[in-house]
């Protein structure tokens, strides 16, 4: 029986990225910025102080790669991390490359219009995007990684 519904949430089927030993990195089914993602654990844990040495060593892993990919991918200015935990209650870290200048990816553009201050989780302001131009998102992502 699974823990709660963190990966039916961020559609796990079609959105999973890459697994790793302790983590899932998916591509954000309800982005924000363009290569927006979501790191998960694979156990369930709703305080980070829960996560044990090896779970936090593999988080070192998830970062070094999207950190990569996405600088390759799309040339992101800076990057943030968000755990808030306000509404799934289990540990993840959402992803949001963050941009001074607006990006254009696949004949969509992406503008982060909250730069330079904090990033919106939930925007209005940003494209509405379908699963097939977020599975291109994300095949840009897997091939850097």
């Amino acid at each position: 029986m699974a823990c709660c519904d963190i990966f039916t949430v961020f559609d796990e089927k079609n959105n999973l990225i890459k697994e790793y030993t302790h983590w899932k990195l998916l591509i954000r089914n309800r982005s924000t910025t363009l290569g927006n993602c979501v790191a998960i654990t694979k156990t369930h844990h709703e305080q980070f102080s829960g996560l044990s040495a090896e779970e936090m060593k593999d988080f070192s892993n998830v970062v070094k790669d999207i950190e990569k990919a996405l600088s390759i991918c799309f040339h992101y200015d800076k990057i943030n991390y968000l755990m808030l935990m306000l509404k799934d209650n289990h540990t993840h870290f959402h992803i949001l490359p963050r941009y001074a200048t607006p990006k254009i990816f696949e004949n969509v553009t992406w503008e982060d219009k909250a730069w330079p201050s904090a990033s919106e989780l939930i925007s209005m302001k940003g494209p509405i995007v379908d699963q097939d131009y977020l599975d291109k998102v994300k095949k840009e992502i897997i091939k850097q990684i």
